[in-house]
């Protein structure tokens, strides 16, 4: 009996760690994730990165980065700290968040991984393939990762239901739905990542100076700079996802063991803190921009002096 009251006390104590931890790391992600975003936003929207393919599609990745951020943990503040039960009572509402906070991330991962492609192409030798590194090709694409995430997600308003929480059918989906998270959502997209990013690397390690007109060598100084930016991205966001896809591999193999209150509390408190992890994911481009370009401090730092001036202009003399 003693064993079981102290299992019990100790699981109730971390039950309200992991109370807490909701909330301070959800505030805490969600101000740097914000500040992160807009200043992406600021930096992104100038004419020298917006006209550069690989610009447009981290951009765009920015975009997505910020309304998941924001939707998902909004609603996660409410449902897990605040006690709101739009979950367990509207099912639009359950089916629409579930598809949300599972396209949302995906959009912008795909965004990444059309960036490591382009930057793949623009360090191709083949003046061809090099041809398809270009705005226009970029404005085009932007549709493909929202219509084709949209198309295989779509699969949740079918089978997400009040059970009486918002779960997946059990059985066959439930199993199919996780293979899907780990498989389709994660491990392919973050595997081309790596293999394009890959590729860029060895490209740029062996290319040389193909042009000697000064534009064209000021485009290059710019592209170099995006392949930096991007394949540090990828770095990043392969190590912070494919912690999340571990333990969400691990949650699947172990469904149908037993688990005491002791190990259920740990496994909950593990979940939290992998979910944040991927959150962070999502929060971390402008920090790690800023740390690996040179020219993306500089581009920021023209930004913040065009914006001041602007305000400034503004001001109605008295």
């Amino acid at each position: 009996m003693n064993t079981l009251a102290r299992s019990r006390m100790n699981s109730a104590s971390i039950e309200s760690f992991t109370f807490h931890l909701i909330a301070y790391a959800s505030y805490i992600t969600l101000i740097f994730g914000n500040i992160g975003c807009i200043c992406n936003f600021i930096t992104f929207t100038a004419k020298q990165l917006r006209q550069n393919s690989c610009g447009w599609y981290l951009l765009m990745s920015s975009l997505f980065d910020f309304l998941f951020i924001n939707f998902g943990l909004f609603t996660k503040l409410a449902a897990e700290h605040y006690g709101s039960s739009l979950r367990y009572r509207i099912l639009v509402w359950c089916q629409l968040r579930i598809f949300l906070t599972w396209v949302l991330p995906c959009f912008s991962t795909g965004y990444l991984v059309l960036a490591s492609i382009d930057r793949y192409l623009s360090t191709s030798k083949s003046a061809r393939i090099r041809s398809f590194s270009q705005i226009k090709v970029a404005h085009q694409m932007t549709c493909v990762p929202i219509i084709l995430y949209s198309l295989t997600g779509s699969h949740q308003f079918f089978y997400f239901n009040l059970r009486p929480a918002c779960l997946p059918a059990p059985g066959t989906y439930a199993f199919f739905l996780s293979i899907y998270s780990i498989i389709w959502t994660n491990l392919i997209p973050q595997i081309a990542m790596f293999i394009f990013g890959l590729i860029t690397y060895f490209n740029v390690r062996k290319s040389r100076q193909r042009v000697v007109h000064p534009n064209i060598q000021y485009r290059n100084r710019t592209d170099s700079q995006m392949i930096k930016m991007t394949l540090v991205q990828i770095l990043f966001s392969f190590i912070l996802v494919n912690l999340r896809t571990i333990y969400y591999s691990y949650t699947v193999l172990t469904t149908n063991m037993k688990k005491d209150d002791y190990r259920q509390a740990m496994e909950t408190l593990i979940l939290q803190i992998s979910s944040f992890i991927f959150y962070l994911n999502f929060s971390k481009s402008f920090f790690v921009n800023t740390l690996s370009s040179n020219l993306f401090r500089k581009v920021f730092h023209e930004r913040l002096l065009f914006f001041y001036r602007r305000m400034l202009w503004w001001k109605i003399p008295v």
